[in-house]
């Protein structure tokens, strides 16, 4: 088989040399042909655009990582990645193998809490991963190019290790949500049950929640996106059975915050008081809204707008407050008076549900003044309101 982007590895003035082109667009890559063969140039500009695209998940280690635009984007990020394998080092596990590894985003973090194995189906990318992990961390692993499904685990489970699993979450180029259309799949993993005690099941945020074997899920959010699920079994599962936790990971702080309790707790219900609170969303995936209401003393809305109320204000982690100023029937022309009235410069429009379109609203109703607004906009039984707010610090 041959070695991705090996012919790059001899030629380090062609990585160089595109790299100080900056865009490489058809006139660059021509440029590039006219002194070096077609196939390296090709390779250089792949590699390139991916470590470009890797930026956004490790930072100025992606000028050094080997790693193909796809698995650019099924990669955790690296913040991402330590956070998850904190929990394999608090659980003091020593040895973890890591299935379907791809360019190695999980390894690199799990190599610095434990001894790794990583395992990939595709060649290129088990190879990558070494490369990655080996360059970025100094760690030198063992990888295998191996379908996940005939490997013998029970040795690990002896060993006190425990597994790390990144299946396949699409079908014909679009994400699959359903647990049972995970590759390898609800047969497999219940084989990996079987065989080792502990373990961590990667997906997408969007899984289908309910049909998860019992553990504690995770949902994790990087700045305001979720970014994917975890499945914790075993002794890395923390809390009740079927407890969920939801993760906020700041890009500029070194450990995030979390949040766990019993999903789908009933919400309490209030009018709106004088603070608006908007959940963020790995609270409202995992299900925790009401035990957030519970842990912060605050009610909802309505159970599916996001958005808490209360008479003071509360800090929190997991609430952005607004001070609300004026609550009337959304009327375009009566919305726009009021916020003349009230020397409205930028308008920012939040709403659900498709209440209204909020790109127009906010260029429309954008003003001449200096005080920014926001503005839920929201559909509440029959009726759609303004809710006229102020973001505060």
């Amino acid at each position: 088989m041959e070695i991705p982007f090996a012919k790059l590895i001899d030629a380090p003035e062609l990585l160089t040399e595109a790299r100080e082109l900056g865009k490489l667009d058809a006139p660059a890559i021509l440029r590039l042909r006219k002194r070096w063969p077609a196939d390296i140039v090709g390779q250089a500009v792949d590699l390139l655009k991916a470590r470009q695209k890797a930026h956004a998940k490790f930072g100025d280690l992606a000028d050094t990582m080997l790693a193909d635009a796809v698995g650019v984007e099924q990669a955790s990020s690296l913040d991402v990645a330590r956070h998850k394998a904190r929990r394999f080092a608090e659980a003091e596990v020593p040895c973890v193998v890591d299935l379907c590894c791809g360019i190695g985003g999980d390894t690199m973090a799990l190599a610095d809490v434990a001894k790794v194995i990583a395992v990939d189906r595709d060649f290129r990318r088990a190879w990558m991963a070494r490369h990655n992990v080996q360059q970025l961390t100094g760690h030198r692993i063992p990888t295998a190019a191996a379908d996940v499904t005939t490997l013998d685990l029970q040795q690990l489970n002896a060993r006190g290790g425990a597994f790390h699993f990144d299946p396949e979450r699409r079908q014909h180029g679009r994400r699959a949500h359903r647990y049972a259309d995970l590759e390898p799949g609800p047969d497999f993993i219940d084989h990996l049950l079987e065989n080792c005690e502990a373990g961590a099941i990667k997906l997408g945020p969007g899984v289908e929640l309910e049909d998860l074997p019992p553990g504690e899920v995770e949902l994790i959010q990087r700045g305001s996106t979720l970014v994917q699920a975890v499945l914790w079994l075993g002794r890395l599962a923390r809390g009740e059975n079927g407890s969920r936790t939801a993760t906020k990971l700041m890009r500029d702080e070194a450990v995030g915050v979390s949040f766990a309790g019993q999903p789908n707790l009933s919400i309490p219900i209030d009018q709106p008081r004088r603070y608006l609170l908007a959940v963020e969303p790995a609270i409202e995936r995992a299900g925790l809204m009401g035990a957030l209401c519970r842990s912060v003393r605050a009610g909802a809305i309505r159970p599916a707008l996001g958005l808490l109320t209360s008479k003071a204000l509360i800090e929190s982690p997991w609430l952005t407050p607004f001070e609300l100023l004026e609550t009337m029937p959304w009327r375009s022309g009566k919305v726009k008076a009021w916020l003349r009235a009230h020397d409205a410069g930028i308008i920012e429009v939040k709403t659900r549900g498709g209440a209204v379109d909020p790109n127009p609203i906010q260029q429309k109703l954008r003003g001449q003044g200096t005080r920014p607004y926001t503005l839920h906009i929201l559909r509440l039984e029959r009726q759609i309101m303004c809710f006229i707010t102020q973001r505060l610090a």
